[in-house]
C-alpha cells in the first residue's frame, strides 16, 4: 500500500513539473558609473565599442581587452548574438561612457561545458 501511495505522489509531481517552463537565467547588472548627461541609451541593433575584463566565479581573470593581443576594445552589434547572450541582455539601456559589472550565468555565456560563470566589467 505504501509503495502505491509513493508512486502516485511521484507521478503527480512529475506531471506538475513537466508542464512548466524552466525560468531563463538572469544577468546581474551593477552600474559602476553613469554619466551626468545621457542623450541616448543603447538598444538592440546599435553597434557598441566595449572594453571588457572576464573573470571566473573564483575571481581569476580569463580575459582582458586591455591586456591581451592588440589591446583594443571590441565592436559588436547589440542583440544579434555577435557576442555572448549575456552581453545582449546586460548592455541594453546604457549611456555612452557608462560602466557596468555584469555577472553572466553559464546559460547566457559559454554553457555548462564552457568557461563557467563569468563577470564582465565593461563600458561603451
Amino acid at each position: 500500500m505504501l509503495l502505491t501511495v509513493l508512486s502516485c505522489m511521484c507521478a503527480s509531481l512529475l506531471v506538475s513539473v513537466g508542464g512548466g517552463k524552466v525560468p531563463e537565467a538572469e544577468v546581474q547588472i551593477e552600474v559602476l558609473h553613469r554619466p551626468f548627461l545621457c542623450h541616448r541609451k543603447s538598444k538592440y541593433g546599435d553597434i557598441l565599442l566595449v572594453h571588457h575584463d572576464g573573470y571566473f566565479e573564483n575571481g581569476t581573470m580569463f580575459h582582458s581587452s586591455r591586456a591581451e593581443g592588440d589591446k583594443q576594445a571590441m565592436w559588436f552589434t547589440l542583440g544579434i548574438r555577435e557576442a555572448i547572450k549575456g552581453w545582449d541582455k546586460g548592455l541594453q539601456d546604457m549611456c555612452s561612457g557608462e560602466k557596468r559589472k555584469l555577472v553572466v550565468p553559464p546559460a547566457l555565456a559559454y554553457g555548462k561545458e564552457g568557461r563557467g560563470l563569468s563577470t564582465l566589467n565593461g563600458f561603451i
